[in-house]
């Protein structure tokens, strides 16, 4: 009887190792010891492939620690000989005389010799890594700089609620003198930025431009609901009060699509029930007719009853930057 304990079916449960098959046995056995025999060499088999994929884990994790370990080292070294290389060649000669570079060290770590056979050096100059050092730093400083410059020229150079441009080419040639604009040159970015407001047409010289006021965040997500509002207003079944729950059918995508192109789909055709049908439908048209990339995936869109209201409005921002002059 003891013999026969682990064997159901002809089979002997100890020499099998695979999952599938025991649940497949498990299920054509009607006999209640049998199918306990069967569920206790199930969980011994689990519990052994959670021990080996324990074991790969911390196998792979302490090859990657290792790896690591091996690349700071390596690091260190070659910071080491980059340093000895520097150090070498700033003494290889006088103040102001040409330096020699001793690629030897570089290489082992270890001094290369003169032609009589004594090690490259000499000199007391131990500054030229420590000046290097600091020229990067000023360079990292200036293009920080300029780059903080160009995100305030770009949220000074449109009108309030617009995606703003940043020309960062325009910075790198100002360079250092964008910080002594003259007063002059102050008005001619002003009248630049008002004419480009007006559609490039000539300012009244009798009419004080509006100063241009920079919105936050939660200004620009206001204006921003506010021009899909007035494009689906008059859409059935369409009330967009936020970025989430009101994108859930699908409906409002293609509402939105649909103002632009009204020749595109029968929107009346549609229904809230079908939300796979819509959403596909939104960001197809969206792409094919405005270009406009499908930045949500209509899987993750089906499955999510109350979107992420931030992929939604990220998505909803290509629209206003496409038709927000069409409004």
């Amino acid at each position: 009887m003891e013999d026969n304990s682990r064997v159901v079916s002809g089979v002997d449960l100890d020499s099998v190792d695979d999952e599938t098959f025991l649940y497949q046995l498990l299920d054509s056995t009607e006999d209640f010891d049998q199918r306990k025999i069967i569920r206790l060499r199930l969980r011994e088999v689990q519990a052994a492939s959670r021990a080996k994929r324990d074991e790969m884990m911390k196998k792979r994790e302490q090859e990657r620690e290792d790896a690591i370990k091996q690349r700071q080292r390596e690091a260190a070294e070659q910071k080491q000989r980059t340093l000895a290389m520097f150090d070498s060649m700033a003494k290889s000669a006088p103040a102001g005389g040409p330096k020699q570079m001793d690629i030897n060290i570089y290489k082992d770590g270890k001094p290369g010799l003169n032609n009589d056979n004594r090690p490259i050096g000499g000199g007391l100059q131990r500054d030229l890594v420590e000046e290097s050092i600091r020229e990067r730093q000023k360079e990292a400083e200036e293009r920080k700089r300029r780059i903080l410059s160009s995100y305030d020229v770009a949220a000074k150079s449109g009108p309030a609620g617009t995606i703003r441009d940043v020309n960062f080419e325009a910075s790198k040639k100002n360079g250092a003198n964008q910080n002594k604009v003259s007063a002059r040159a102050k008005f001619q970015q002003m009248d630049a930025a008002v004419t480009k407001q007006q559609g490039n047409k000539t300012p009244n010289p009798f009419v004080l431009p509006l100063p241009v006021i920079r919105q936050n965040a939660s200004q620009i997500k206001q204006t921003i609901l506010e021009f899909c509002q007035r494009c689906t207003r008059e859409y059935k079944n369409i009330d967009i009060q936020n970025f989430s729950t009101s994108w859930s059918d699908g409906l409002a995508f293609c509402a939105l699509i649909h103002h632009f192109y009204p020749e595109a789909f029968d929107f009346d055709s549609l229904s809230p029930k079908n939300r796979r049908y819509n959403f596909d439908l939104g960001f197809r048209m969206a792409e094919e007719k405005a270009d406009i990339a499908p930045l949500l995936d209509v899987d993750d869109m089906v499955l999510m009853k109350k979107p992420d209201w931030k992929c939604v409005f990220t998505y909803v921002q290509s629209f206003y930057r496409r038709f927000r002059d069409q409004v």
